[in-house]
């Protein structure tokens, strides 16, 4: 068995990205505690996109990048929550990525992956994020120190030798044991912005007039259709 690389991202980190919201995740995972809980960022990025097309049965949007470069974001079917995006839209895509190991407690049940969604406006522009938390246990079955090699098995009976390459997790693994349990914890932090469509808010006008006390008001003023939206 080839020995591969354990928490670290093994996916492109330009197809994803967060923008709001990517500080306060990502950042304030950071814990110093031993055997405990380690996470660290694996990837950050940013770049401008267009949509090439859009699978509304799987939830596939394929991107080209400005350099020509394909890539892909993956969106929940269940995306009500997210702006509309159309085969050409221009997107601003920003990512990030963290990686975290937990000891897990003793009968503890096992982690479950969530994905949440949120919709805005940055800058009157349709802003999108998309925030994925995919969670596992393995069981450690052999460690080495030295080498910075570990031995896991995961939920479905695979074995596999992993290498423990970031400084921060060694610590950790100098003190894990046979049969302990290891949360494994990925963080994909996406945001997007629609660069082509704008939208402008209604207008509501009052004023005095006739009657003191009474007032007029002007109807609202439609936003102008956007393309897209």
């Amino acid at each position: 068995m080839n020995p591969s690389t354990f928490f670290r991202s093994g996916r492109s980190c330009r197809a994803v990205a967060l923008a709001a919201m990517m500080s306060g995740c990502a950042v304030t995972a950071l814990v110093a505690e031993p055997a405990a809980a380690q996470s660290v960022i694996t990837a950050t990025n940013s770049t401008i996109a267009t949509v090439e097309t859009v699978d509304s049965t799987t939830g596939e949007i394929l991107l080209r990048a400005e350099d020509g470069d394909l890539f892909t974001l993956d969106v929940p079917l269940k995306r009500h929550a997210l702006p509309h995006l159309s085969v050409g839209d221009r997107l601003n895509i920003r990512v990030i990525k963290t990686l975290d190991a937990t000891l897990a407690a003793p009968d503890s049940p096992a982690p479950e992956s969530t994905t949440s969604t949120a919709r805005g406006y940055a800058n009157r522009h349709p802003h999108g994020t998309l925030v994925t938390f995919k969670r596992r246990r393995v069981s450690v079955v052999s460690t080495d120190v030295k080498t910075h090699t570990l031995t896991v098995i995961d939920s479905a009976g695979t074995q596999r030798e992993v290498v423990v390459k970031q400084k921060i997790f060694q610590p950790m693994l100098a003190q894990l044991k046979k049969d302990d349990k290891v949360d494994v914890t990925t963080m994909e932090a996406v945001s997007f912005t629609v660069l082509n469509r704008v939208v402008a808010p209604n207008v509501s006008v009052q004023q005095q007039a006739g009657a003191a006390g009474s007032t007029v008001v002007a109807p609202a003023i439609p936003a102008p259709a956007s393309a897209g939206q």
